[in-house]
């Protein structure tokens, strides 16, 4: 057998086994173990894919992969500023999909604004990261369902807007009904839908989510900046 072939059988073998695939195919970007999980389903999908143990390492490369899986270690939030968006801004036409273990209140927004093309919770690898994949690579976007909500923001209503900044600011329900002039079951009942909206369960949950400015709600979306919401007797 020529030098040539024994070459190019060897990069068949490569190929086959997942390795230096990322000039064309998809980069596999994860810790050891993850890395073998995701691999794993990669090849059933008959995909050609390298592994990274970084991003640094495939930004300091001159690949051009048509896909990029992204395994998150910690919370969606840190890994949006830390490892995606570096990689859209070096590799703006690649799609990356994002494998993570779960997804807090407005992570899921933050991901797809910085330019993630789908997000895959890990204890559904098996039945999801297949059909993420392909309409990743068919220019569309893919979520988990039960986190479907949180792609578009929440749409409060002002007596919602009002009951929550009342809430940041440390009003417990009773003073906010004095307030506002209304009864508690009300607040209770505005508190509710607030916290369905936001995708939160708790008074302290909606108050984390407005104040981390890493999750993209901030206290903008409580409209405090703007005209206020004028405390008038009523009954809703």
């Amino acid at each position: 057998m020529s030098k040539a072939c024994q070459e190019e059988h060897r990069q068949e073998d490569d190929l086959a086994a997942g390795v230096g695939a990322v000039g064309n195919g998809v980069a596999l970007v994860a810790r050891r173990g993850a890395d073998e999980r995701i691999g794993a389903i990669l090849e059933e999908q008959g995909l050609e894919f390298e592994r990274l143990a970084a991003v640094a390492e495939l930004l300091e490369s001159d690949a051009a992969p048509s896909l990029i899986v992204l395994h998150v270690d910690g919370a969606l939030s840190e890994a949006v500023a830390g490892d995606l968006e570096p990689l859209r801004q070096a590799l703006e036409q690649t799609p990356v999909v994002i494998v993570c273990s779960g997804i807090r209140p407005g992570e899921l927004r933050l991901a797809l604004a910085a330019g993630a093309a789908g997000v895959v919770l890990e204890g559904q690898l098996a039945s999801t990261l297949g059909p993420c994949l392909a309409a990743a690579r068919a220019g569309q976007i893919c979520v988990p369902r039960q986190h479907s909500r949180q792609v578009e923001a929440a749409a409060l209503s002002a007596r919602e807007k009002q009951i929550l900044g009342l809430v940041v600011m440390g009003y417990m329900n009773s003073q906010i009904a004095e307030q506002l002039f209304v009864a508690e079951s009300t607040v209770k009942s505005h508190l509710s839908s607030a916290f369905g909206k936001l995708g939160v369960r708790s008074r302290n949950e909606a108050v984390d989510l407005i104040l981390d400015p890493e999750r993209g709600l901030g206290m903008g979306i409580l409209a405090l900046g703007g005209e206020p919401v004028e405390a008038t007797p009523s009954a809703v």
